[in-house]
């Protein structure tokens, strides 16, 4: 609570000082939240943007860096290369599912499972990210809300851009991107290239050499044409392909940055997509648009996981998951009427191969898994202006869908389907132009799965889904130099999927939970003078158990996993006329739990990043410090029933050189 009083002073004393001044305005940012082109001020939903420049003064470079950004969002990074999971409002993905609360979306490409959510970013436009269920326009897997990030589109203005990073640990990223013309309005072309490489920090007892290095190459190639005044297509094609050594992670007990393996670890995901977008203006009113897409991710890695000279728990994983989706959008206005409809559909193959090795099978348990899936997502969405002051805005989804699972060599074939109907209605009040408040009910619901080897009633596992309550307020005062936005929320989740561990046996997911989640959130920014911005965020969050428990305990009360009590971000950026740059950044997340039974869990804490420089129309030089105070966040206990800690990145300064042609 002191930290939110700290930041709700803070909003008063910019206000006090905005009002003493003459100065510019902030930039007025058009979003696509609800599949459409408005202004966030008139998005009924708690939303976050970063465009072009705002991710560049905050150095996001990685879906990991939105969290530090962002109310009540987190994206946990795992210390396995290219597994992230997400959580928003306390709502937290599980590996173990292979499906998220939080859907990703990069030019239309769904993610909607932890793995693959640690894609690289590349000349990007914008980032959305969208709290509170998103099912209505977006579907399964969106119950907690969605990240959507568009890249930049090439046109007929020729512009690139040359960029690298050095820093300490032998950290160098490299890169480019350009696009322009290759017919002046008719055929056009964008490529980007980024390169990244950093020494390890864990040392190998053994060998003497560190084992935790990391690698990546990314590209993207863009295609477009506009071959009429009415039809505008384009092609994007990404692929992300890391080379890394082993996983961030040490034993609990010795708490050192350091292990004795006799297994060489290592992780080469690559994460590989296609989308062709078409856009086809109807009329002046209306239009249709095509989403395509083409989503593979590959996964190989070796892990030993006991981290000691004896083969006691050594993981070898081969898996393969491919997603084709399609959605066909109809968007008209008639009678100031706006409507948006559209169906869904996709198909996921995914083989999944992982073998343990362990003293009591040497030879290692594999029975590979190959799980398919097909779902329809029919929906459409409503705008209808009351009067002048109210608008009504509601929605409706049908979801169907079937899964099944094989695991070969054994008698196990298992089959479910699912379908849910998400509707959402919600009450905007325009107070004027620059401020508004909104009440929204939503329900979201997070698709089902399979469990092979647990009991044979409890090998398949259904729906979780929850009913969300959200009041929220946006207002733009000063001529534009401030902006504020805040809500508050509560949501009522039933057959909560949670992982059970019988006293004998292996963990599998079950609907075995009620949960609430309630909480608060606010954003702010403000000009203080011409060169000077404050700003500000917060979200408050208590996601807890109503009623679980197993064999093992109740757990009711207790905090949800990977839930954050609050996560907050304070701090200011100096722009001068005559170049002269500076930023400095204060965030961090409250207490997070990892186990249901809330026995371990990472403190509470908070980073200082720094970043000062020179600036020019072509040229940039930045001088940068990641965790000034060099502050240890690991996350002890993260893993295996408290024994293995997840190691963060140490200290991190260096220089950022940018030309721009």
């Amino acid at each position: 609570m002191k930290k939110t009083k700290v930041l709700l002073s803070f909003s008063l004393l910019l206000i006090t000082e905005l009002l003493a001044k003459n100065i510019t305005a902030l930039d007025d940012i058009t979003v696509t939240a609800q599949k459409k082109e408005e202004r966030v001020i008139d998005v009924p939903i708690s939303l976050s943007v970063f465009d072009e420049i705002s991710i560049e003064d905050k150095s996001i470079s990685s879906l990991e860096d939105i969290g530090k950004y962002t109310p009540n969002l987190i994206l946990y990074n795992t210390g396995q290369e290219g597994l992230i999971v997400p959580s928003i409002r306390g709502i937290s993905g599980n590996v173990l599912s292979y499906s998220t609360p939080v859907g990703l979306y990069v030019d239309g490409i769904p993610t909607t499972s932890a793995f693959g959510f640690d894609d690289a970013l590349g000349d990007i436009e914008r980032i959305e990210v969208l709290r509170g269920p998103q099912g209505t326009l977006y579907g399964k897997n969106s119950e907690a809300g969605v990240i959507n990030i568009i890249t930049k589109q090439p046109n007929n203005e020729i512009s690139g851009k040359i960029f690298s990073t050095i820093g300490n640990n032998k950290r160098k990223d490299v890169g480019f991107n350009i696009s322009g013309p290759i017919v002046k309005d008719k055929f056009y072309v964008g490529v980007t290239y980024k390169h990244q490489q950093k020494d390890g920090f864990i040392k190998n007892s053994l060998t003497n050499e560190y084992i935790n290095d990391k690698k990546s190459d990314y590209g993207k190639l863009i295609l477009r044409t506009t071959p009429t005044d009415n039809l505008d297509l384009s092609l994007i094609i990404s692929k992300n392909k890391e080379d890394n050594g082993a996983h961030n992670w040490v034993s609990s007990k010795d708490n050192k940055k350091e292990v004795s393996s006799n297994l060489k670890g290592y992780s080469t995901p690559i994460d590989t997509t296609y989308a062709l977008n078409i856009n086809y203006n109807l009329d002046e009113y209306s239009k249709i648009k095509s989403i395509t897409t083409k989503k593979e991710y590959k996964d190989k890695a070796i892990v030993d996981a006991d981290m000691t000279p004896l083969t006691l728990r050594h993981i070898y994983k081969n898996n393969e998951l491919n997603t084709i989706s399609q959605e066909l959008r109809y968007e008209t206005l008639f009678d100031k009427v706006e409507l948006i409809s559209g169906i869904y559909l996709d198909k996921k193959n995914d083989d999944l191969h992982t073998r343990i090795v362990t003293p009591f099978n040497p030879t290692g348990f594999a029975n590979p898994q190959e799980m398919n899936s097909k779902s329809v997502g029919i929906f459409t969405n409503i705008i209808y202006p009351l009067n002048e002051d109210w608008i009504l805005k509601a929605g409706v989804r049908y979801d169907k869908e079937k899964k099944q699972l094989e695991v070969k060599n054994t008698n196990i074939d298992l089959e479910s389907s699912y379908s849910n109907i998400s509707p959402k209605i919600g009450i905007q009040y325009n107070i004027n132009q620059n401020q508004m408040s909104y009440f929204t009910i939503a329900k979201g619901y997070r698709s089902g799965g399979f469990n092979p080897y647990a009991p044979v009633n409890k090998q398949a596992y259904g729906e979780e889904k929850l009913i969300s309550y959200e009041l929220g307020y946006k207002g733009i005062f000063f001529d534009n130099r401030l902006k504020f936005n805040t809500n508050i929320y509560y949501m009522d989740i039933k057959d909560m999927q949670v992982e059970e561990a019988p006293v004998a046996g292996t963990i599998y997911m079950v609907n075995a939970a009620t949960a609430t989640s309630k909480g608060f959130e606010m954003e702010v920014e403000g000009m203080i003078t011409n060169e000077l911005t404050l700003f500000a965020s917060v979200g408050i969050n208590k996601t807890t158990f109503d009623n679980f428990s197993d064999l093992a305990g109740n757990y009711s009360g207790n905090y949800n996993l990977l839930a954050p009590k609050y996560n907050f971000n304070i701090g200011t950026q100096y722009r001068a006329n005559n170049g002269l740059y500076a930023r400095v950044d204060f965030n961090g997340y409250g207490k997070t739990y990892f186990d249901k039974a809330n026995t371990n869990y990472q403190k509470a804490y908070s980073l200082v990043n720094m970043k000062m420089g020179y600036e020019t129309n072509n040229f940039d030089i930045y001088f940068y410090v990641n965790n000034l105070l060099d502050k240890n966040y690991d996350a002890i206990g993260a893993y295996f029933n408290g024994t293995t800690t997840i190691l963060r990145e140490e200290q991190e300064f260096g220089i950022k050189l940018a030309y721009r042609f």
